[in-house]
């Protein structure tokens, strides 16, 4: 008998709560997402009011910002290692426990994203599975790319290789699972008007016993490129996407490669970690690599707190300890660290926490002893298992995460657009106490609007070309040292087993010294990049608001434009793989025999070490290079979009007034001004942000 009674004492019974109880659960916790919500409807509401005055010009720019502030919806990517309970945290806040297919065992390599309250591509589509494509297939099996780069690397071929078999394995499979359906389902897309669980096992992770096949139900997992969901949550007022990535560190090394692919394009992450077996070195690789040097929010979820003898006691050791490892691997300040168990949560879902595991029921209760539970009138026992499961604890950090991260930028952008947009519109606007003949014109014509823009634009990018390539050399230096020293050491240790161990069996190069050293180069060229970068787009800004206010004149005299958002960084994305030699076979074996001694070997060992760190080093130049393209097009970007407006204003300037004018009269001018000085009112009253 569980140590738990299910609400009104009756085994069972869901507890009597207003509309679907998942959006009452979800809506605990979303006060930083309900803000948001409010300040994208103002922003919108300030839009139609600004449509309804403004010109041809400024009714495409509004048109434009409304589209951003409607689509806009952040990534969140949950990662963490394989057997960490990430896919039944993913569930728990989409508030369907068993949705996405789990277990012990993964099966398939699919990013799958459940975009929340967003429209589907489709009207009456919930869930679409994009099969491979022929030549994706061919692109893996034939070496191109990467993965054909990798293995070309003179006997260090085995994690590519492993790669490739276990690719073909699944290919293979596949066939004969399929038969000719295979060849016809490559490139194919599946599309389903309801995300049902049982449809989802069937893409995302179902083993196929033969049950399936028997019932007429064919099991596609393998062949799945990627899973989107379109699912409506009223309890998350602020539409996101929430992707839930394959696990690392398990049997897969594909899962493994596609997940760290995956972590580029995340803008808020959230690490989901044991709590009997909190940071392991792959999970403190993984917030390495996910640091907060990108400037995105990263949350670590510490789940599986049921399976803890005695939380109350054990839960404020475990996070003294993860401060102290975090703080001493330079990882921090994240976005938050959260206590709680999806097991939890899937038992207040399904409204019988009573028939939990008597293990998690005893966990749960001493745990609530350490919690302070909101006061709630009403509550359930739902309710608080709930709370105590820290689902709504993680609903809050990641709302405080838009709020600080990529949905901050947006929102702000736009505001500061729709100043501009506001200002533009008012100094196209006769003066109120001027004859109705003269026309308020602007105080620069085209000509000297482009002259001055062009001189602008051609200097900030001189700069920045110029603090890059140092920024560049100086990584550079860091790189070829690192390398060196890795170099030798390593084959001073190769030297010594050899001499101690003869050369039969394997011995084992960990690169993970090399890494370490090479992430620490990166983030110093990634710090002076920004820094340069701050400096750069801080003047970019300051130069561009002086020329509105210039041509603008007096009802310029507010405009001021906010730097552009400096561009996420990638880091190197490799945790690092050892690199094992066969001492006691081939060429290697063959080489220490005839120059009799590891001391003749050691110069062909050193080139082939050389060749593995060069390899590392590629990558990261690689992303250093990327990272100076994302900067440069980011101010370009800038340059472009505002260059483009200050030339339109110009020349549309005198023209525009005077037609106003001749349409409309001064009655309806007046009407016009109100309408956007009351945008601008508006704007001025929106809470100011950091």
């Amino acid at each position: 008998m569980g140590v738990i009674a299910d609400p009104a004492g009756a085994p069972g019974r869901r507890p009597a709560m207003a509309g679907k109880p998942e959006a009452a659960f979800l809506a605990l916790g979303s006060d930083a997402l309900c803000a948001l919500n409010e300040e994208r409807d103002e922003l919108l509401d300030i839009i139609a009011t600004l449509a309804a005055a403004a010109d041809g010009t400024g009714q495409d720019r509004l048109r434009a910002l409304g589209h951003d502030l409607r689509t806009h919806a952040a990534t969140i990517t949950v990662v963490g290692q394989v057997g960490a309970g990430k896919t039944s945290v993913v569930n728990a806040l989409l508030g369907v426990p068993g949705l996405f297919p789990t277990g012990p065992t993964p099966t398939t390599a699919v990013i799958t994203t459940a975009h929340l309250n967003r429209p589907p591509p489709r009207p009456h589509v919930e869930a679409t599975f994009q099969f491979f494509e022929r030549d994706e297939w061919d692109r893996l099996l034939t070496g191109r790319g990467r993965l054909g780069e990798l293995a070309q690397r003179i006997n260090f071929r085995e994690e590519p290789e492993l790669i490739r078999a276990e690719i073909l394995a699944q290919r293979q499979a596949m066939r004969e699972r399929l038969g000719r359906n295979f060849d016809l389902l490559l490139g194919q897309m599946h599309t389903y008007d309801q995300a049902d669980p049982l449809v989802l096992r069937r893409y995302l992770g179902a083993r196929h016993d033969g049950a399936e096949a028997a019932s007429g139900q064919v099991d596609y997992a393998g062949i799945v490129r990627s899973a989107d969901l379109y699912l409506t949550r009223p309890g998350l007022p602020f539409p996101f996407a929430l992707q839930d990535t394959p696990g690392v560190n398990g049997a897969s090394l594909m899962r493994e490669q596609v997940t760290l692919r995956c972590l580029r394009g995340a803008e808020i992450c959230v690490l989901v970690v044991p709590a009997m077996q909190a940071l392991t070195s792959v999970d403190l690789g993984l917030l390495r690599l996910l640091g907060p040097q990108e400037r995105r929010p990263l949350i670590l979820f510490v789940n599986r707190t049921d399976e803890l003898d005695a939380p109350a006691e054990q839960v404020p050791q475990i996070r003294a300890a993860l401060e102290t490892a975090l703080q001493a691997q330079g990882v921090g300040p994240l976005a938050g660290i959260v206590f709680g168990s999806a097991l939890w949560a899937e038992g207040a879902l399904s409204g019988r926490p009573g028939d939990l595991p008597e293990r998690a029921q005893a966990g749960l209760l001493d745990w609530a002893r350490a919690v302070d539970l909101p006061v709630l009138d009403g509550a359930d026992p739902c309710t608080s298992v709930w709370h105590l499961s820290g689902l709504p604890a993680l609903l809050a950090a990641i709302g405080d995460g838009l709020s600080a991260g990529p949905t901050r930028r947006v929102l702000d952008r736009v505001r500061d657009e729709l100043g501009v947009v506001a200002t533009r519109s008012l100094a196209a606007l006769p003066a109120s106490d001027v004859p109705s003949d003269d026309i308020a014109g602007l105080n620069l014509g085209e000509p000297e609007v482009q002259a001055r823009f062009k001189a602008m634009s051609q200097q900030l990018l001189a700069e920045l070309r110029h603090d890059s390539a140092e920024a560049r050399q100086a990584l550079k230096t860091r790189l070829a040292a690192a390398a060196d020293q890795f170099v030798e050491s390593t084959v001073t240790e190769m030297l010594r087993h050899i001499e101690v161990y003869g050369i039969e069996g394997q011995w084992t190069c960990d690169p993970t010294r090399l890494r370490v050293q090479v992430r620490a180069a990166f983030m110093t060229f990634a710090r002076d990049l920004r820094a340069n970068g701050d400096d750069i787009l801080g003047s970019a800004a300051k130069d561009t608001s002086r020329l509105y206010r210039d041509l603008l004149g007096d009802p310029g005299r507010g405009v001021v434009i906010a730097p552009p958002a400096m561009p996420p960084f990638p880091a190197p994305e490799a945790i690092g793989q050892p690199v094992r030699v066969d001492l006691g076979g081939g060429w290697w074996k063959r080489w220490i025999k005839l120059r009799r001694g590891a001391q003749a070997f050691a110069p062909a060992y050193r080139i082939g070490i050389a060749q593995a760190a060069s390899a590392i080093l590629a990558e990261t130049e690689g992303l250093a290079s990327a990272a100076e393209s994302a900067l440069r097009s980011t101010l370009e970007a800038f340059l472009e979009e505002h260059g483009r407006h200050l030339v339109a204003f110009a020349r549309a300037g005198q023209a525009s007034g005077t037609a106003l004018r001749s349409a409309t009269g001064a009655d309806r001018q007046q009407v016009l001004r109100q309408q956007i000085q009351a945008a601008a009112d508006s704007l001025k009253a929106l809470p100011a942000h950091a």
